[in-house]
């Protein structure tokens, strides 16, 4: 995985703890919170890697049984290419999969693979900014009570984010099932 990468996700831990230990009355994550885990959405082709990595470090029994979700996911959602569909599609696709739990979300609700998790699993609870201005919040457990100071200096820099292109956009489940294609494990 590249090293950019890799100071980026550290960047973005950093970030969250700061966050935690300044704002600890507006963030409401913590172990075993996985309201975030539910539902479908777009991740980079830099977290690929990373999952790969977190997959690779498990039990091979833990990791069969994560594959399969992902399969079943992918089969069941009809999940279309996300490279070749139009914005319409995905924004339909995202809704219809709304409620379907991550493949790596284990029956306790934590992450699996958790210190290989994506990016945006990583930011995923914080406001959302772009440079000075204020996107909004993500998470309808966090930040109902804070101020717009408090907001804006919890907000995450979209600047960070992968810089999404058609070519560049997989889901978690998707990227399980190219990663076991790739490594031999199907």
């Amino acid at each position: 995985m590249d090293e950019t990468y890799k100071r980026i996700l550290q960047h973005a831990d950093e970030f969250f703890a700061s966050v935690t230990a300044e704002q600890p009355q507006n963030l409401q994550c913590g172990r075993g919170c996985s309201l975030c885990c539910y539902g479908l959405f777009e991740i980079g082709s830099a977290d690929v890697p990373l999952i790969a990595e977190g997959l690779a470090k498990l039990h091979p029994m833990r990791r069969r049984k994560i594959i399969r979700r992902a399969i079943e996911i992918v089969d069941e959602t009809g999940h279309p290419n996300l490279r070749e569909c139009s914005p319409i599609e995905k924004e339909q696709f995202f809704n219809q999969t709304a409620s379907v739990p991550c493949p790596n979300l284990s029956d306790k609700g934590e992450c699996m693979i958790y210190e290989a998790r994506p990016l945006v699993c990583r930011t995923f609870g914080l406001p959302l900014r772009e440079g000075d201005r204020y996107i909004g919040d993500v998470c309808e457990l966090n930040f109902n009570d804070a101020s717009s100071e408090e907001k804006m200096g919890a907000a995450w820099d979209q600047c960070w984010e992968d810089e999404l292109g058609p070519e560049d956009e997989y889901t978690i489940p998707e990227a399980i099932v190219l990663i076991a294609r790739m490594r031999g494990w199907l």
